[in-house]
């Protein structure tokens, strides 16, 4: 069969989109309603066929069932078919089709189970056969009796919250959606085949790869067949249809359907079905929270070129193509993240047409998309100039990111050359090699904000009373600021390896609980070495790990080498007392403490020296260890929200004059209001951070008002991101937006309802924040110089 030439059928709106975009956009924007049931009645009947047989082999008949039952339809306008295959509706537990993640639901008693069962559209029988599976959830996770439990040093450090964290890799990944385009399913299948027939049943070391490759070769021919039921749904359609447009539509996509995803890509129409139908089964094995797209402009320039050179495809058809992706991606909170432009893996520069494409779909759609850029010296500057009008418009897309910083970190961490220069992000800012790694992004956070806090009280933990970390001596005890010093890098050292224990029991515990055979046949090496990446089957396993607080710690030592063991305007026990009440009765010693001592984000020596040093000693502690695997330990500088809750809740007051439970700094943005010297400054102090240390990124929002891009504001902006690239500042984050306006969104949501901010390595409608965050980011410095 040749490849189809069918041209889009484009009438345009009122708006100045295509009118089908239009109402596929209000639709994305209304929430969409999908089938509710299919994922959970899957696996259970999965799971009880194949009771007794390895938890692997369960998972992927599990899965292989959701992709034949789940109900294939097609809604009016769409060109690019098929849905998320796990129920989304109002009134039904967001968990509910994940019985693995939901054991209040599954576990006894029924209740719950019934109730979140007559919001479904299963049929009576069908929601039978659910009950059936309560108090067995734990049949679709494994259990392995041997996981350590935690040593107390640990459990110590969990219930004083100075860390937590997890060590899994589930919901985390970029997987190689590129060689299903390249491939097609059915020769992934056949390479997986192989791959078994190949095994002896005499050799020891293959035994364990029977259940993994059968677990593969299970998932690979399931998800060759999802395009046929789709293929079929469009003919079905089509001869009930009386639009003879819209026969022709429903045709075509029966023909992209009977070629992908089970054969390679021909078109860009192809390409992008396949790319949609590869990441639906990507969230349906382990949910749609960070697992993201990777460098969507170097997956999709091949097929754009080839169509454009042969005559099938024009810009305008292109450019709708990607609005029709995006909007089957959209989500009110989305981390499934695209990243465009950079380097290639042989150094040269990666802008190409889709670059530029993908940027102007995202600008005429209207909706934030998780998107970000890739910047390096020779970025060219066209890119610069449509990310900077792009960014001007608000919701603080698209987000930047520095090869010249990034790079190196990786391969200073034993990533080649090449794969280090294909690096892409995960959700947030998390940083990965698309499809060769298990980057366990934010296996476990540390509070270095509260390991301060811990350095003033000898390891007591003024909030619980636990003694929480080493006995390091009272703040009175220590005759200098770098005798105190050595108490806080001590108490991070005990803390971060607290933290190396919790990520290497959860990677432990997760190749028993929780393998992911479907992510691992798009993960090279898994299939050659017949490991799933839970075993270690990636090419490169690494924990990425969190360090909240740098800013605060920073701000706190400058107060306590200038005013305490400085200039003794107050003593080391009356600050320490005063701490502990929190500043109660001693409002003007806060304030000297605020006002006397110099602050991080305004290019000042003693704070950027002090945030420096310690984002410095967490990189370098950090790297000291090993995981499971022989990997290593890649250093966050990135707080997400947890510099708010729990790290800032549960953090007491601190010499910078900080009172108990309040944020700490997002990331490494300076604490609220503190910037004062504008962005310049701001500036200077970002590049003092060693982020070529930060293997797994670090990470700044910047707020800029909207007046800030007036008059020569491109221009200023521009070269700020070339300094920026220049000066190894390793990610930033842009917010546009006046603290006047969101204030007027925060009385009157209706009104503003939407308003679209940077949050936290994501961008939400304000509206649909809690209170504190909204307040926490009114609350963040604005600049407009």
């Amino acid at each position: 069969m040749g490849t189809c030439t069918t041209p889009l059928r484009t009438v345009m709106g009122a708006s100045g989109l295509p009118a089908r975009i239009e109402r596929l956009r209000q639709r994305a924007l209304d929430g969409s309603d999908t089938p509710v049931g299919y994922r959970a009645l899957a696996y259970c009947q999965a799971a009880i066929e194949s009771r007794g047989r390895p938890l692997i082999i369960r998972r992927a008949a599990g899965l292989a069932r959701t992709l034949a039952i789940f109900p294939a339809a097609i809604a009016d306008d769409e060109l690019i078919v098929g849905t998320h295959l796990f129920g989304e509706r109002s009134g039904v537990d967001a968990a509910f089709d994940f019985p693995e993640f939901a054991s209040h639901l599954f576990e006894r008693p029924a209740d719950a189970l019934r109730a979140a069962l007559g919001q479904t559209t299963l049929s009576s029988e069908e929601r039978g056969q659910i009950l059936a599976y309560e108090g067995r959830a734990h049949e679709l996770v494994g259990f392995d009796p041997s996981a350590p439990a935690p040593p107390d040093p640990v459990a110590l450090a969990l219930r004083a919250e100075v860390l937590f964290g997890w060590g899994s890799c589930v919901n985390h990944s970029v997987r190689d959606y590129a060689k299903v385009l390249r491939c097609g399913f059915l020769a992934i299948a056949q390479q997986i085949d192989e791959r078994l027939a190949s095994l002896r049943m005499e050799s020891p070391d293959d035994i364990a790869q029977y259940s993994f490759l059968r677990a593969a070769s299970t998932i690979a021919h399931a998800a060759a067949g999802l395009g046929t039921r789709y293929a079929e749904c469009a003919r079905r359609f089509a001869a009930d249809c009386a639009d003879e447009g819209r026969r022709k539509e429903l045709l075509h996509a029966a023909d992209v359907c009977d070629q992908v995803p089970a054969r390679p890509a021909r078109t860009l129409r192809e390409a992008v079905q396949a790319l949609w139908f590869a990441h639906t089964i990507t969230c349906c094995e382990d949910h749609i929270n960070a697992n993201s797209i990777g460098r969507l402009d170097q997956i999709l320039q091949p097929y754009y070129a080839a169509d454009l050179a042969a005559g099938r495809i024009t810009e305008e058809e292109a450019v709708e193509l990607l609005m029709l992706l995006n909007l089957k991606l959209y989500r009110d909170y989305d981390v499934q993240q695209a990243i465009l432009g950079g380097r290639r893996p042989d150094g040269s520069d990666a802008t190409c047409d889709m670059t530029y494409l993908c940027l102007e779909a995202t600008r005429r759609l209207g909706l934030v998309r998780c998107l970000s850029i890739r910047l390096h010296r020779g970025t060219p500057r066209e890119l610069l100039d449509r990310a900077t009008d792009l960014l001007a418009e608000g919701g603080g897309i698209p987000f930047f990111f520095n090869d010249e910083a990034i790079i190196p970190a990786l391969m200073d961490k034993g990533v080649a050359r090449e794969d280090a220069h294909d690096y892409a992000v995960i959700g947030c800012v998390e940083i990965t090699i698309p499809g060769k790694t298990n980057p366990h992004a934010v296996s476990h956070q540390i509070n270095l904000a509260k390991c301060l806090e811990l350095a003033l009280h000898s390891g007591l933990d003024p909030r619980t009373g636990l003694q929480a970390g080493p006995r390091t001596g009272l703040l009175e005890d220590h005759a200098s600021v770098d005798d105190l010093w050595r108490a806080y890098t001590t108490q991070v050292e005990h803390f971060a390896r607290c933290g190396a224990f919790v990520s290497n029991a959860g990677e432990m515990q997760q190749e028993h609980d929780f393998p992911l055979p479907y992510q691992s046949i798009l993960t090279e090496a898994c299939i050659d070495r017949g490991r799933d990446i839970t075993s270690g089957g990636a090419l490169y396993n690494y924990h990425s790990c969190s360090a909240i607080g740098v800013p605060n710690v920073g701000d706190s030592f400058a107060a306590l080498e200038a005013l305490v063991f400085g200039d003794r305007q107050v003593s080391p026990r009356e600050l320490r007392q005063t701490l502990l009440g929190d500043f109660e009765g001693a409002e003007s010693l806060r304030q000297m403490l605020l006002r006397w001592s110099a602050k991080y984000g305004n290019d000042e020596e003693a704070p950027d020296r002090w945030a420096a040093r310690a984002a410095q000693h967490y990189c370098e502690t950090l790297s000291q260890f090993t995981t499971v695997r022989g990997g290593g330990f890649h250093a966050h500088l990135f707080s997400f929200v947890w510099h708010i809750d729990p790290f800032g809740r549960t953090t007491g007051a601190l010499p910078e004059g900080r009172k108990a439970g309040q944020p700490l700094a997002y990331s490494l943005s300076p604490t609220q209001g503190r910037d004062e010297k504008g962005i310049t400054g701001l500036m200077a102090s970002l590049s003092k951070i060693p982020h070529h240390l930060a293997a797994a990124s670090s990470s700044a929002i910047i707020e800029l008002t909207p007046s800030f891009f007036e008059g020569d504001g491109r221009e200023t902006f521009v070269s700020l991101l070339r300094t920026a690239v220049e000066r190894g500042i390793g990610q930033m984050q842009f917010n546009v937006v006046t603290a006047e306006r969101l204030r007027k969104a925060q009385e009157d949501p209706e009104r503003y309802g939407n308003i679209v901010v940077r949050v936290s390595g994501f961008s939400q409608r304000f509206s649909l924040l809690g209170r504190d965050m909204q307040d926490h980011i009114i609350a963040r410095a604005k600049h407009s110089n």
